[in-house]
């Protein structure tokens, strides 16, 4: 956080998506297959270990927390029954978890997986470079500096479906960490250790779906639909086949052949489409900043960063640089992303809006 008053915010990113049923597109019926792209390769399937969007993209398909967010983007309850409301000064929380929550071989998903999960997060020794999602545990600093042991953390299995987290202090944005508190199945993780998650069969899904056919290298696998997932009924799709597309222009022409159902694209194809019915926007809640290299003695100056946070023209950036749909941010906090628990008011709102110049916040997929 501390290279924030050296940064400019320049533009809050925006997804499109291409997408489109029908015979030639082939509708996402029960019976049909969903084919999609990805830009690029997943680097993992483990969640402890996820930091691009690719393998994000793969865990988000087939791991479920114990929250998620519905269509709107609210957090609702997954594994766990319901959203909690916190005790003990707002750092206990106590949730209860499905019963009928099962892996996709049938077992149950326990409170030990979600402690197995997050105390290998926090280990050291898992090298997990987003483990700062954890710091508001109790425990993870002393975790995390060798001085204490995974086994204190402030998780711990109440019962076989009671699951009690302990804060530190109180965070009034925990519910959204949650979201990316996934379990792991405890006994797969002791069967493959490090090498969990390099590949589908190294893998265990509690989710809508399986994820099958990838070898940790190749360009096309599935996921195919968890029968064991507690919502089964609700996930209409079977199957999904994704194929890894770098060219965008060849995701493009794979669209308009029927070959694939969904498919992202940037600029270049939003500024020569921007009538095409079937390109639909998403904001993505994620900001682009330039950095002034600060350790350069020309650029060590606090005085010439404000200048040059100054004189960005973020608009012009956003509208005809990028061309993809991103809009101006407003300051560090994307709007829309998150909202004040107590009365609702976006987060972005209580530092007010910059002058006109100085103001960016967007990305397009074919659907």
């Amino acid at each position: 956080m501390k290279h924030l008053a050296y940064t400019a915010p320049l533009v809050l990113l925006l997804l499109f998506t291409l997408s489109g049923c029908g015979s030639a597109a082939g509708n996402t019926t029960k019976d049909r297959t969903l084919n999609v792209t990805l830009p690029s390769e997943p680097a993992t399937a483990d969640p402890n270990k996820s930091t691009d969007t690719n393998s994000g993209s793969v865990i988000s398909q087939t791991m479920e927390g114990l929250y998620t967010y519905d269509q709107s983007g609210k957090i609702v309850a997954g594994v766990a029954t319901k959203v909690v409301t916190p005790t003990n000064n707002g750092k206990t929380y106590t949730f209860n978890l499905r019963k009928t929550a099962k892996w996709a071989n049938g077992q149950e998903v326990t409170a030990q997986d979600f402690v197995t999960s997050l105390r290998r997060w926090v280990d050291p020794k898992t090298k997990a470079q987003y483990a700062n999602k954890l710091s508001a545990i109790k425990g993870y600093a002393a975790i995390q500096n060798g001085k204490a042991a995974p086994s204190t953390f402030g998780v711990k299995a109440l019962s076989k479906t009671k699951l009690q987290i302990t804060l530190s202090q109180a965070v009034p944005y925990f519910d959204d960490l949650v979201s990316d508190y996934y379990p792991l199945n405890t006994a797969t993780v002791k069967k493959y250790g490090q090498k969990y998650g390099t590949n589908a069969a190294k893998t265990m899904s509690n989710g809508a779906y399986k994820l099958v056919g990838w070898t940790g290298s190749n360009s096309t696998w599935t996921y195919v639909k968890n029968t064991h997932y507690w919502d089964a009924k609700n996930v209409k799709i079977k199957k999904v086949k994704v194929d890894v597309t770098k060219d965008e222009s060849t995701a493009a022409t794979l669209f308009k052949s029927g070959k694939i159902q969904e498919t992202t694209v940037s600029g270049q194809y939003v500024r020569a489409n921007a009538n095409n019915k079937q390109l639909h926007k998403t904001l993505q809640g994620r900001l682009q900043y330039l950095y002034v290299n600060s350790k350069k003695a020309a650029t060590n100056s606090e005085n010439l960063r404000q200048a040059v946070s100054y004189v960005t023209n973020r608009e012009t950036l956003a509208s005809k640089v990028l061309a993809d749909g991103s809009k101006p941010a407003l300051n560090a906090v994307p709007r829309g992303d998150q909202a004040n628990p107590k009365t609702g008011e976006d987060m972005a709102d209580p530092t007010g809006e910059p002058p006109a110049d100085r103001r960016c916040q967007g990305q397009d997929v074919l659907d």
